[in-house]
């Protein structure tokens, strides 16, 4: 809203992007849900389901803010005033200084209000991702554990495409004019979409609160097994096995085996303060701490890009109909063909894989978001051939390598997840790391946006009194020189961290454990051997020497 607002009227940039900055707040949940997230493993009803006590009611009370919420927003941002820019010129003036007046005082436009609204939300979702991620990992076998990133990539960006690009295509009053309207049968309304940001919200929450009910009726959870009972279950399929085949005996009793080692501690049994002690022990692993600092700056350089782009091209006159034609053409295909065509060929190579992607996202793709942003400028109202050409050209060229670098980036970081993580504590740990990868993206998009505000300097704007044509002069863009700075800074990334982001590939997965419970089995072998020789116990191996015993110095067994 404050975007499209800045496009009428050059004042109000500046304002816009410092607002934006301030909303870019709201996401900090899934940055921080680590917190929480032992809570949400330990803490459930046996009897409901450990899965469903968190996800039922956390999607419950988002399906309630959403819908008591709706209004609010839509209020709050001014978009029944917004909608009236793509009137006659007369009006558009009229309302682009009314969105002016209702921004620039702070008790109208209440961005702090609407950043609540939406943290709110993401609170929840946050919690609700926990929920739903250690449900996940139940149901992936270990073979299939590394197509969990390929399926996580596709369903984020299906369902990018169907809110982002269905409210658009909803919202968008010559869409809904001379296609939905028709389509549906419905009365005539110029100038009016379809379906306003707040009715979408509202449908949304509604939705969300039928498919909760619909879980927490017919979908069933396992019922929850202790995992130090795991072993002694299995014990009551003799007669069973007695009838299989040496080869599939061997076959069972390997996938046993597999199944074992990747048995994960339960926080449940184990409590909160040990669970949060092992984080701990995971936080001070180098192999950790080297992530951390990589996932935490990778993407500063890229903050521009993420961020900033689109909300520049808005700016611009990028229109919302060519936003949303991007995405089923564009977008949505190149989301769900890269992560499976990188997984044939970076397979078994997930940094080389993020790497290659990364030198591409700070070299070559700031330079096509830049051409891109002035084609825009230059020719989104022109009606020449040539000139369409170029600002298709350009839009294509900038957002489709942008989707395929960021899909492989987050693809290679997903996989190398799922394959060093500890897995005796593999849902905290996954979601120690998603944590992190979450942060580093969080805290560069707010930073950038503020960086923005303060660095654009609005042009001076009269109004001719003779020709009645608004003119400006003078004023800065900061976007320009800021991208060219992070293009730079990104090199310099490369440069630095390429060799530990190569030494980080090479480790091996012994690095990535903690190794508590090997000193625990390591204590409880020394209590037993002490016992053997406290009771004058000997083991005796032959053909080996002659007598090999257990003896002690200095109060250690050895």
């Amino acid at each position: 809203a404050a975007s499209s607002a800045a496009a009428h009227h050059p004042n109000v940039a500046k304002m816009a992007y410092n607002a934006q900055a301030i909303f870019a707040l709201c996401s900090w949940p899934f940055s921080l849900k680590l917190l929480w997230a032992p809570i949400v493993d330990a803490v459930f009803s046996k009897r409901f389901g450990r899965r469903k006590s968190w996800l039922v009611p956390v999607q419950a009370a988002a399906g309630l803010v959403m819908i008591t919420g709706s209004d609010y927003v839509e209020q709050q941002l001014g978009l029944g005033e917004l909608e009236k820019l793509s009137s006659p010129p007369e009006v558009v003036k009229k309302a682009a200084d009314a969105v002016i007046s209702k921004m620039a005082e702070s008790a109208t436009f209440d961005v702090k209000g609407v950043t609540a609204f939406f943290f709110l939300l993401y609170f929840l979702m946050a919690t609700q991702d926990i929920a739903l991620d250690g449900w996940a990992l139940t149901m992936l076998s270990k073979r299939n554990r590394g197509r969990g990133p390929v399926c996580n990539s596709i369903g984020q960006n299906l369902g990018y495409f169907l809110s982002f690009v269905g409210f658009l295509a909803l919202n968008d009053a010559e869409s809904s004019e001379n296609l939905w309207r028709p389509l549906l049968r419905l009365k005539s309304n110029p100038g009016v979409g379809l379906v306003s940001l707040g009715g979408f919200i509202k449908s949304m929450g509604v939705f969300m609160i039928v498919m909760t009910t619909f879980v927490a009726l017919f979908k069933r959870e396992d019922a929850y097994v202790a995992a130090t009972s795991a072993s002694s279950s299995s014990n009551g399929n003799e007669a069973y096995d007695a009838l299989l085949t040496p080869e599939r005996t061997k076959r069972k009793k390997k996938r046993k085996e597999e199944d074992d080692e990747d048995a994960e501690l339960d926080a449940a049994q184990i409590g909160l303060a040990e669970t949060y002690h092992r984080l701990y022990a995971v936080c001070k692993l180098p192999s950790v701490q080297w992530l951390f600092l990589i996932l935490l700056t990778y993407r500063l350089p890229t903050a521009l890009s993420d961020n900033v782009k689109f909300l520049k091209a808005v700016e611009f006159g990028l229109s919302k109909q060519t936003t949303a034609l991007l995405s089923p053409t564009l977008i949505l295909p190149l989301g769900i063909i890269v992560p499976i065509a990188a997984a044939k060929i970076w397979h078994g190579s997930p940094l080389q894989q993020f790497m290659t992607a990364y030198k591409f996202r700070v070299t070559l793709v700031p330079i096509l978001d830049v051409l891109m942003l002035l084609a825009v400028r230059s020719f989104h109202s022109s009606s020449d051939a040539s000139s369409r050409s170029l600002f298709w050209a350009a839009v294509i060229a900038s957002t489709g390598l942008q989707t395929i670098v960021n899909s492989l980036q987050f693809n290679a970081q997903m996989t190398f997840f799922a394959h060093r993580v500890d897995p005796a504590i593999g849902g905290s740990y996954m979601t120690l790391l998603n944590t992190a990868a979450n942060l580093g993206g969080t805290w560069p998009s707010s930073f950038v946006m503020y960086l923005v505000g303060q660095l654009t300097v609005p042009p001076d704007c009269t109004l001719d009194e003779t020709s009645g044509v608004e003119v400006c002069i003078g004023g800065r863009d900061a976007y320009f020189p800021l991208q060219l700075t992070f293009c730079v800074l990104g090199c310099l990334w490369i440069y630095i961290m390429r060799e530990r982001v190569q030494h980080i590939a090479e480790l091996p997965d012994d690095a990535w454990r903690t190794h508590l419970d090997d000193d625990d089995d390591d204590e409880a072998d020394g209590t037993a051997m002490d016992a053997e020789h406290a009771n004058g116990t000997v083991e005796m191996e032959n053909g080996k020497g002659g007598l090999n015993f257990w003896k002690k110095k200095d109060d250690k067994t050895e």
